[in-house]
């Protein structure tokens, strides 16, 4: 029977963002019911479809709580509104979801369990007590247990778990927490774990996580799998345990990044503001990079020559599991080899990792799609995205673009990025794609998101460089390619991230990229917008010798910068055979295996070598992260430096600046002084360098990008500078302002490109 329609008013709402995954159906349905509305909630694709009816005022209430107060992990990109007919529905429901093409694909990031699941997981009696794998609606792994969209217990690799008859009962109850919450499951119907040795056998044990606290106490190496892949696992607190980690592992010096049981022992190793232990505690407890307290209780080994740790809290009800009694950190490093993905195949998981682990802690639910786990920072109360993952991926930002396109990234620090009506979605971070692992990485990253979003790209946009294998995958795969020069691609990111169509002046410091003149990039002052750029300025070419050498062993970068200014490069790099110095010297004599490069990082390994660092790195920047550990804060003074106006632009040279080090090397001055000299002398030059273009431009908008910003103390010192000059400053925090964030600056350049090609050719449809 009909009600009577004359009094109601009658709305259909639609939600596009990450609108899947995080209860927000539940949320409407109780929302509306509670209220006195009628009508019915679904699943479109990615975005949820609400139809109510009711009095007016409870209508507006509705709306207003969807504006206001959606769930805590829900993000709503657009709400629309368009009034209906009233047509007398009974009741409200939730109907079954369906698929919606064409529209942006908001995929929900995996969640760290909730307050309400930890309540009952520590609760001596409860059917789910210490259950390790208890989540509800607004909790759980979401992104890496995925196939397809929408977010439904049969697209996920929850599918093979069926409800017992109180989860069931949970699942279809709109009162209970776990109403429609994906992820449901109890001792009786859920996944369950075991133990394995080094050779993939199973352990004879009737409690496998008891037995994994055992050998973790008694200094033993766990590989565990995690929400998005495995960890390499041992008790943090033991100095041989690291030690032998780091030796099977061969990772001699990166940081380890480590796990406390709670936000108390992370106070005990590290200085913690308000606004990190919110990140730390909240739903995507990422690594986070702290400062160390002094003196250090933990193992020197586990981030050598460091100022800085890698904390994270547990995320996951097994890990909560994991600590014995009287270990309060664990070593949680990816269960990888250098550059490679994270081993997330349990078929593979030995033959990946029994080299490393003597034992497999693993569980029978899939990992779909593998994603590591996320670095974050904070830098003057604000959080920065250093990698890409878990809690994190995949990363929708609203991008404007005239085509469906793909971006393929660099050849280092991996993503990919979708742009799809409206909004980019970048990847989580894949590797290196030198690694034949991770190229095959990257490959079914493609193919994920080509089934996510139902649709192939008609554009792909890649690098400049024609040697990068994303490059030539986006030529050969790609009837229509875009090219994105290198630092042109990172400066388009960070304005799109911060909303700016330009022009403006772009700041793009890192390590290598290839400039339109063939030669290696990397020390740019570029002016321009999202689709086109001219170089400004750069730092002065130097002719450096030894291929990818050069990025490995620092001394060779400080060998070509004193050759180039006729210093005497034995006699500073004492720890360097005379017989290689004479080599290098050779070859950049008679230009064998030579190119010119402008990189502001590699005058950091220079800086670096000159200040002692004269073996080869044995991780990506090691000698430019050591080089700024050193420097002593309360140092303000720099060197001198010349900066020449020429034909082609602003000229920052380093001959000044190097002899003015060599002098304080020759007097003994502590190399703590001269790092902080010389990053002073960078901060003080660039803002010179910025302002002399603004007098030629007028542009006071300065975005600043490129991995050479990951170092906190240039970033800070020059964004201090800047804005006393009264410049706009802009850099990255959204997305990572290394090359892990390339992908997303590519897709920005891109869509403008062809917006503004479609506008000139008059195909703006």
């Amino acid at each position: 029977m009909e009600r009577a329609v004359s009094d109601t008013k009658r709305v259909l709402v639609t939600l596009t963002g990450v609108v899947q995954g995080v209860g927000f159906r539940p949320f409407i349905f109780r929302i509306a019911c509670g209220l006195g509305l009628r009508g019915w909630v679904e699943n479109q694709g990615s975005r949820v479809l609400v139809d109510v009816e009711g009095s007016e005022e409870s209508v507006d209430a509705f709306v207003a709580t969807l504006r206001e107060q959606p769930p805590e992990n829900a993000h709503i990109a657009d709400l629309q509104l368009h009034p209906q007919p009233p047509v007398g529905y009974a009741d409200f429901s939730i109907k079954r979801s369906t698929a919606e093409e064409n529209t942006a694909a908001f995929i929900p990031p995996d969640i760290a369990v909730c307050r309400d699941c930890l309540k009952e997981f520590h609760t001596p009696g409860h059917r789910r007590f210490q259950y390790p794998f208890i989540s509800c609606a607004q909790c759980g792994p979401r992104y890496s247990i995925m196939g397809s969209l929408p977010y439904d217990r049969e697209n996920t690799a929850m599918s093979q778990f069926f409800m017992c008859p109180q989860c069931a009962a949970e699942y279809h109850n709109p009162n209970d927490r776990r109403f429609h919450a994906q992820t449901n499951c109890c001792p009786a119907c859920g996944p369950v774990l075991q133990l394995l040795d080094a050779k993939g056998n199973p352990v004879e044990t009737s409690d496998p996580m008891n037995r994994a606290r055992e050998l973790i106490s008694k200094g033993e190496i766990l590989a565990v799998k995690g929400i998005g892949g495995y960890h390499l696992c041992c008790n943090a607190e033991d100095p041989a345990a690291v030690k032998t980690l780091r030796g099977r592992k061969g990772r001699a010096h990166k940081p380890l990044a480590i796990m406390a049981r709670n936000l108390e022992g992370v106070l005990k190793v590290c200085q913690v503001s308000e606004r990190e232990a919110g990140i730390l505690s909240g739903s995507r407890k990422p690594i986070l990079l702290l400062p160390k307290r002094e003196p250090e209780i933990l193992p020197e080994e586990i981030a050598p020559h460091q100022r800085r740790l890698g904390v994270m809290l547990p995320y996951a009800p097994l890990q909560l599991l994991l600590f014995p009694e009287g270990i309060e950190f664990l070593v949680m490093t990816s269960g990888n080899f250098s550059g490679t993905p994270i081993c997330y195949n349990d078929d593979a998981v030995v033959q990946s990792l029994g080299g490393v682990a003597a034992y497999v802690l693993t569980h029978n639910r899939e990992i779909r799609i593998p994603v590591d786990d996320a670095v974050v920072k904070v830098m003057d109360d604000q959080e920065m995205l250093v990698r890409c993952g878990r809690g994190y991926a995949p990363l929708t930002l609203p991008l404007e673009s005239h085509q469906h396109l793909l971006a393929v990234g660099g050849q280092q620090k991996s993503s990919v990025c979708m742009v799809k009506s409206g909004f980019a979605t970048m990847s989580q971070y894949i590797g290196e794609l030198d690694e034949y692992q991770a190229y095959l990485a990257f490959e079914r990253q493609i193919e994920g998101f080509a089934g996510l979003f139902q649709s192939r790209p008609s554009l792909l946009a890649h690098d400049l460089n024609p040697d990068y294998l994303s490059t030539r995958y986006a030529k050969e795969k790609a009837g229509e390619s875009m090219v994105v020069q290198h630092h042109h691609g990172h400066m388009a990111g960070c304005m799109a991230e911060n909303k700016l169509n330009g022009p403006v002046i772009g700041v793009i410091f890192d390590g290598t990229g290839l400039g339109t003149d063939g030669a290696v990039w990397g020390g740019e002052f570029l002016t321009g917008t999202l689709s086109q750029f001219t170089r400004a300025g750069h730092l002065q070419y130097v002719t450096l010798q030894g291929g990818d050498g050069v990025v490995r062993e620092p001394w060779r970068c400080a060998a070509s910068y004193l050759y180039a200014i006729q210093a005497d490069a034995p006699a500073w790099l004492p720890q360097v055979p005379l017989k290689s110095l004479d080599t290098v010297h050779a070859a950049i004599r008679d230009q064998v295996h030579c190119f010119q490069s402008s990189s502001m990082g590699r005058l950091f390994d220079c800086v670096a070598a000159l200040c002692g660092f004269q073996t080869a790195i044995t991780y990506e920047a090691q000698a430019a992260i050591e080089l700024e550990g050193l420097a002593d804060p309360e140092v303000l003074g720099w060197y001198s430096y010349r900066i020449r106006d020429a034909e082609e632009g602003l000229i920052l040279e380093y001959e000044n600046l190097l002899r003015g080090i060599l002098r304080d090397l020759q007097n003994q001055v502590p190399v703590s002084t001269i790092s902080a000299k010389f990053h002073q002398t960078i901060v003080e030059a660039t803002a010179d360098c910025v302002s002399a273009i603004h007098d030629k431009t007028g542009l006071k908008d300065v975005v600043l990008s490129g991995g050479v910003f990951e170092n906190v103390y240039l970033l800070r010192g020059l964004i201090f500078k800047l804005k006393e000059r009264n410049f706009r400053v802009y850099y990255n925090r959204l997305i990572p302002t290394n090359d892990s964030g390339l992908s997303f600056g590519q897709a920005a350049a891109a869509g403008a490109m062809g917006k503004e090609a479609a506008y000139v050719s008059g195909d703006t449809g």
